[in-house]
């Protein structure tokens, strides 16, 4: 079996493993489906940036321990949002 790598880690020039279920972007499978990255089908090559922002808004998803900080981690990526866009990208 083939090990998947994470590509939000990939397009950072970062080689680390699809930690599958144990990522925030994770969506799992169902009875037809199987479970799959969220941001898989995301073209990083021209958007570095856009790969950047969601590596650091799963670092923060995944210290949520709490509702307060799943809206805290939900307020600063909207901001990132905003900023990535008032930046042109």
């Amino acid at each position: 079996m083939e090990t998947k790598l994470c590509k939000l880690q990939y397009a950072l020039g970062r080689v680390e493993a699809c930690p599958e279920s144990g990522c925030p972007f994770w969506e799992p499978g169902g009875a037809a489906l199987e479970g799959r990255c969220a941001v898989e089908q995301i073209d990083f090559a021209a958007r570095p940036d856009l790969a950047e922002l969601l590596v650091r808004v799963r670092l923060e998803l995944e210290r949520v321990r709490t509702r307060r900080e799943a809206d805290e981690v939900r307020s600063l990526f909207y901001r990132l949002l905003d900023t990535a866009d008032s930046d042109g990208g």
